[in-house]
């Protein structure tokens, strides 16, 4: 084949070559449109006039499909995918199946037969609830020698919507973690809520924090009861079922009015076997106060 005649021939007249590969194309897609086809793809599911007082807790996002029909309205499918559209105005809490054949396709071009690949779609539907939530700070670092946390207020408000399921026992929303590393002063402080489930809607989702930040005062407590958990077939002797001093240490709005009975001490057993154990307790204080010298160390403790 002399490839420098094709070329140029092509060169000499090439707007007619042009023109001879449109006019080709053009016929093979007036001739494709007109026979008949079989086309499958996956195309998105939207839920619609859902109840304002319903949610979705669960569901499928898109659906298998094979539409067959002329070219011509395939063609339309695969240019502009249409979106499977499920009525959901008369649906029930709990969680149903819904049949395919009630979906609505929305074709611009057809007529088209549209079949499935699954006989039902399921979805979990749950009644939606709104809920006031209190918001947990983390904190990281220390402040600086000799000052403490007094407190942290939350200056917003905030609520959440969401499955009733998932908001009954919820109460709290954590916030992004607080350093109070070296810190000697109260401040202000923008914080990022984190959301833990996407079907919960909070608003706001930043909230602004006020730090209270004091020096801070020592105090001692005598006489702090030994709580002792253990298993009903354990049977149990401790050598002194008290504290005799805990001194601890705070701002003094948080050790003003402190006693006995704000604080746990607690030993828990279930897990040891019989033998003789000297062990520490465990010392549950309120908020930001610490705990600096416990008297005794550890208890003997013996389990039969």
């Amino acid at each position: 084949m002399d490839y420098k005649k094709i070329l140029e021939h092509a060169i000499r007249d090439p707007v007619r070559k042009i023109f001879a590969i449109i006019f080709a194309f053009g016929l093979w897609i007036y001739v494709a449109i007109g026979n008949n086809y079989t086309y499958q793809r996956e195309i998105k599911l939207l839920y619609t006039n859902l109840p304002d007082s319903l949610i979705i807790v669960d569901s499928v996002s898109s659906i298998d499909v094979v539409f067959s029909g002329r070219g011509g309205a395939l063609f339309s499918i695969w240019a502009a995918p249409p979106k499977a559209q499920c009525d959901l105005r008369e649906t029930n809490i709990g969680k149903i199946a819904v049949s395919p054949q009630e979906f609505r396709i929305p074709v611009g071009y057809g007529p088209l037969r549209i079949d499935y690949n699954t006989a039902t779609v399921s979805l979990t539907i749950d009644k939606k609830i709104a809920k006031e939530m209190k918001i947990v700070v983390p904190t990281k670092g220390a402040p600086k020698q000799g000052y403490a946390i007094n407190d942290i207020t939350i200056l917003d408000t905030v609520r959440a919507v969401g499955p009733r399921k998932i908001l009954e026992n919820t109460n709290e929303i954590n916030a992004e973690t607080l350093s109070v590393k070296n810190r000697s002063s109260s401040f202000d402080k923008e914080l990022r809520l984190e959301i833990q489930s996407a079907l919960l809607k909070v608003a706001p989702r930043v909230v602004n924090a006020r730090i209270s930040i004091d020096q801070t005062i020592q105090k001692k407590l005598t006489y702090v009861p030994l709580i002792l958990i253990y298993s009903p077939e354990q049977r149990v002797r401790v050598d002194k079922n008290y504290l005799d001093t805990l001194v601890v240490v705070g701002t003094p709005g948080r050790i003003k009015d402190l006693t006995a009975a704000d604080i746990e001490v607690r030993i828990n057993l279930t897990k040891l076997d019989p033998g003789e154990y000297d062990l520490p307790a465990e010392v549950i204080l309120p908020k930001y106060i610490t705990p600096i010298l416990s008297v005794p160390r550890t208890f003997n403790i013996t389990i039969n």
